[in-house]
Parts: C-alpha cells; sequence; structure tokens
C-alpha cells in the first residue's frame, strides 16, 4: 500500500489550512483534491471515490458534521477525519457513534496528521482487500481471539516454513498482512482506549463503545463490583455505572489490559511466556502513566500507554506465525547465552525496526505511535538524530518497559538487559524512580499477576556463599540491583568491595573510574566482577572479569549465578 498512490479530499475554508494538510498529504503518498466548504465536497465525493475525507468541522454553505453524516450514508464510505479548532463535546460524541476515524484538533502538527490518515488509509485498504478474499479470517473485534481459523493459520504457516525452510523478510510482510495472525487487542478496546483519553467524550459514549463487546463488557462490570476497585461495595447495576465507578481514563487502561490478556492467553500455540509478557505490558502503561504525570509531559503523551502496554507485540506476532522457529531460538538462546533479540535478527534479517513496523501497520497502529516503537531499539547516536520531543517519547516507553521488569521482577534467561543511563529520571524531569516504581505495583494490586508470570524457563542459582554487591554511584533507583538480587538471593550490599570477601559485584555503569583496576587488584581475597556498559569496554580492559551491558540474562547468570 505504502508504494501505491491513495486519494485524499481536504476540506477547510481557509486555504492555508488547506494547503498545508495537502502538503503534509502528499508528502505521504497522497493524491489529493480539494474543497472550501461541505456542499462542493459533497458534490466532489459522489463522484471522486476518495479514500479519505479531511474535513474541517465549521465550514460555510455546510459544516463538516453534516458532510461526514453525509459520507458515512455512501455506500462505500470514505474514511473521514474531522479537523476542529473548537471543543464542540455533543458533535464529537456523535461524530464517533457514526464511525468517523479520527478527531484531530488545531492547532495541528502536520506530519503527525499526514502519519495519521496514512495509517487509516491503509488499514481501510487491508480491510477492502480481505474482505475479497473467500476463505474467512479471524474476527479481529474478538475479545476472545482464539478461533479454529486462527490457530490452523498459525500452525500451517509453522509447518510450511519447517524448522529448515528460511524465512524472509517479504514472507514475514506477506503473513502479517494476510492476516493470519491474532491482533494482540481488538478494534473496540483500541477505540474505547482512544475515547477514554478524550475530555469530548462522556461517560455514556464510552458505553456504548464498550457495549459493542459483550466480553469487554463483562470484564469491565466484573472489575467495577471487585472489592479493589469497589472498596464500600457500590451496587453496579448497568455499564454506565461501571464506567463512573471505574474512571473514565482507568477504563481505557483497563479496556487494553483486558483484551490483550484474553489474546495473548489464548489456546494459540506460543513457546513465548505470554502470561509474563502480558504482565509487563500492564505493568509497563501502569508506570508510563505515572511518569507523564511526575515529568510533567502531558503535551507528548498521546499514545504512550499503549506504545508502552505493546512493546513486545510483534515478538508475540512473529512467534505465533512460526512457533517452531522460536522454540529453536530459544533453545538456542539457552546453549549460547544470546539474547531472543540476536537470534531474531539473525534468523529474519530484520532490525526490530522493521519488525515493529510491519506489524504495528497491520494491527492498525497509529503512525504516531509505531513511530515511538521503532525507535525503542536505536543507540543513544541514533535516538540523537531525532526531534527532541520524539526522543522524550521513545526514552519514556523504553524506561516504563524497564519499570515494569522491576516491578514483576521475572527476567527469562533470553531477556535483552539494557538499563537506563546514569541521570535518565533527571533528564526526563521525574523527581523519584522509586516512587513510580512503588506506585506502579500498588495500582498492579487489582490485577491477577500470579497465575500468568511464572517464568516457564526459570534460572536457578547454583552458587553457594555471600554475593556481595557494591554500586559505585548511587542513582534514583538502582536495577542493576534488582536483577541481581533476582539470580542471587543471598547478595549483600557491601559498601567497601576491596575488604569484601568470595564473589564480588561492582556497579560501575554509566562510570569511568580510573580508580577500578586498582580497587579490583585491593580486594585479595574477593573474586570481583565489574559491571560496565559495553561502551566503555575498551576503558577497562585490563579488568579480569567484566560484564557488558547490554547482554542476556542468562549471560550474566553464567558470570554470577
Amino acid at each position: 500500500m505504502s508504494d501505491s498512490a491513495v486519494t485524499a479530499l481536504v476540506v477547510d475554508d481557509e486555504p492555508l489550512v488547506r494547503n498545508l494538510t495537502i502538503r503534509a498529504l502528499t508528502r505521504e503518498g497522497f493524491c489529493c483534491d480539494s474543497a472550501a466548504d461541505g456542499k462542493e465536497a459533497a458534490k466532489l465525493a459522489q463522484s471522486g471515490g476518495y479514500d479519505v475525507v479531511v474535513t474541517d468541522l465549521r465550514m460555510p454553505n455546510q459544516n463538516g458534521h453534516a458532510l461526514a453524516v453525509e459520507l458515512m450514508e455512501l455506500a462505500s464510505p470514505p474514511a473521514v477525519v474531522v479537523l476542529t479548532g473548537v471543543t464542540e463535546p455533543r458533535l464529537a460524541k456523535d461524530l464517533i457513534s457514526r464511525g468517523i476515524d479520527d478527531i484531530v484538533y488545531k492547532p495541528i502538527d502536520y506530519s503527525v496528521l499526514s502519519m495519521k490518515v496514512r495509517a487509516i488509509a491503509d488499514r481501510r485498504a487491508r480491510e477492502r482487500s480481505l474482505a475479497k478474499e473467500p476463505a474467512s479470517q479471524p474476527d479481529a473485534t474478538s475479545a476472545t481471539p482464539a478461533s479454529d481459523a486462527g490457530v490452523n493459520g498459525a500452525n500451517d504457516i509453522a509447518n510450511d516454513g519447517g524448522a529448515e525452510s528460511p524465512i524472509t523478510q517479504q514472507d514475514v510482510a506477506d503473513d502479517f498482512k494476510s492476516g493470519k495472525v491474532v491482533v494482540p487487542v481488538c478494534d473496540t478496546s483500541l477505540n474505547v482506549y482512544r475515547m477514554s483519553g478524550s475530555d469530548e467524550v462522556d461517560t455514556k459514549a464510552l458505553a456504548e463503545s464498550i457495549a459493542k463487546n459483550d466480553d469487554l463488557t463483562q470484564e469491565i462490570i466484573g472489575m467495577a463490583k471487585s472489592p479493589f476497585y469497589n472498596e464500600s461495595g457500590v451496587p453496579i447495576a448497568d455499564l454506565p455505572r461501571a464506567v463512573v465507578q471505574l474512571g473514565q481514563k482507568r477504563v481505557g487502561r483497563l479496556a487494553l489490559a483486558a483484551t490483550a490478556q484474553a489474546a495473548l492467553l489464548s489456546d494459540q500455540p506460543s513457546p513465548l511466556n505470554l502470561g509474563l509478557i502480558w504482565a509487563r505490558g500492564v505493568a509497563a502503561g501502569l508506570a508510563i502513566e505515572l511518569m507523564i504525570e511526575q515529568g510533567g509531559h502531558e503535551k507528548i503523551a498521546d499514545g504512550l500507554v499503549l506504545c508502552a502496554a505493546m512493546q513486545d507485540a510483534s515478538r508475540v506476532a512473529l512467534a505465533r506465525l512460526y512457533p517452531d522457529r522460536y522454540k529453536e531460538l530459544i533453545d538456542e538462546c539457552l546453549e549460547t547465552n544470546q539474547s531472543l533479540r540476536d537470534r531474531e535478527r539473525a534468523v529474519f534479517g530484520m532490525d526490530a525496526r522493521e519488525i515493529h513496523s510491519l506489524s504495528m501497520d497491520a494491527f492498525g497502529i497509529n503512525r504516531a505511535e509505531i513511530d515511538v516503537l521503532v525507535h525503542l531499539h536505536d543507540s543513544d547516536e541514533e535516538l540523537a538524530q531525532l526531534p527532541e520531543f520524539m526522543q522524550t517519547r521513545v526514552k519514556l516507553v523504553r524506561l516504563a518497559g524497564i519499570v515494569a521488569q522491576a516491578v514483576i521482577g521475572i527476567w527469562e534467561p533470553w531477556d535483552d538487559i539494557r538499563l537506563p543511563s546514569r541521570g535518565a529520571a533527571d533528564e526526563l524531569e521525574l523527581w523519584s524512580i522509586d516512587s513510580i516504581i512503588e506506585q506502579t505495583r500498588e495500582n498492579s494490586d487489582g490485577i491477577n499477576f500470579s497465575p500468568t508470570v511464572e517464568s516457564q524457563l526459570p534460572v536457578k542459582a547454583n552458587a553457594t556463599g555471600v554475593l556481595s554487591y557494591c554500586a559505585s554511584v548511587s542513582d534514583s533507583f538502582d536495577f542493576l540491583e534488582a536483577i541481581v538480587r533476582s539470580l542471587r538471593a543471598d547478595m549483600e550490599r557491601c559498601f567497601n568491595p576491596m575488604s569484601a570477601k568470595g564473589d564480588v559485584l561492582v556497579n560501575f555503569l554509566g562510570v569511568r573510574s580510573p580508580e577500578a583496576e586498582k580497587m579490583v587488584k585491593a580486594a585479595t581475597d574477593a573474586n570481583v566482577v565489574v559491571a560496565i556498559e559495553s561502551v566503555d569496554a575498551k576503558f577497562y580492559q585490563s579488568l579480569p572479569q567484566t560484564i557488558a551491558l547490554p547482554m542476556s540474562y542468562g549471560a550474566i547468570h553464567a558470570t554470577i549465578g
């Protein structure tokens, strides 16, 4: 779709806005026509067959609301995106209920607008393509997506590919586009999540959207009745009352969590620990909400909760498409102590950017959200090339994922351990990572993780004696200490490694200390390992034992476990 021209009709009575919108859409590959009012646009739409109509709300002759209603009544209606510079709650609610695709408020970021419109057009094209296929596909709007068709489709792909057959980038792209993989979140939950963040949507509209999915409705009512969310036992007679009890913003987050759990924990085969992935996603979503509030990042927060929750969605999709191959990858990771990310790159011939872009586009995720996910594993140098606001968005989602791992406290041997740099909290204007972790744990109490987060392949420490751990520089939260404690229950903090005995781990992450070699030599009664960043490996090359991050959890265990 990205290589073929798609058509858009831009409707606005302001020539400047109209021209800027056309220019932005043209850069995304659209062929654009324009109209100055709704009446002119309606005539063009009758004969134009446009893929997308982008219209202002307030215009002379015929306003954008009336135009959108007329467009929705066409035999083959286009996607509709409404632009507005004023708050119109009733109109917004009505438009959403009629099925328009998005509402964008002025002032407009035209690059973000064009990416959103492109994502909407691509999704519509995929839907039309699938509708023409004779074989039925799994219903992406079901909260319990483990249909026989979906399971058999995944198995057929795995069997056809086989362990020996090479998997090309084109294979992956075609399989994602085919719809043979279950989407981790359903359309209803995505819509509820987006609506819950808008001040223009009231409780009734939100409840009406939730009611489109029976499973989600029962899940929301059940949570509203639970003691955690309803300590006083207030009677919950219907769905609107449940929405009020939970709170509008929380409902969006819980809708994502509930449907993601249903999708991830379905009967579709997967070699991954899907329960752990789900728990991390929920915790990451909780954490980033706290980080946005604490750091004052509300202006750039659009879509970040979804990004944080779906960091591993691409891996889940690949593993369901190729379960046998993923089982082999995991076995190889256990044998070699490589991270699963390194093995994925070797087998699929794609980096994280390409995999995220393919999968999230197939899931219908907005381009602005995809752009965050594709940069999650960029190097510091690559990240520095992005606009400052995008760097901040990516760093917030990264940190939320790391916080989630610390909150859950379970790592798989193939997990790629990448910790935030020193001062990351200050850079993001977060005054306390400790409080974010503590509050994330508290907010997680209403979600039952216990049946789902036991490690499928736990790492068992086989060391004897005590491990002394020394942090050379204090930071708001020591993530490495949490990882080490999960490996060595006998870990004790140490303030002077030179006087310690037995196994000693010193944290020099993000620090270049000329005293490190002297310290190691002075610790004559200790077996000292120094944790460093890989970029500092040359500086510390004289040290006998180092752990250079990033590296896999299994490799860390092999060194200190």
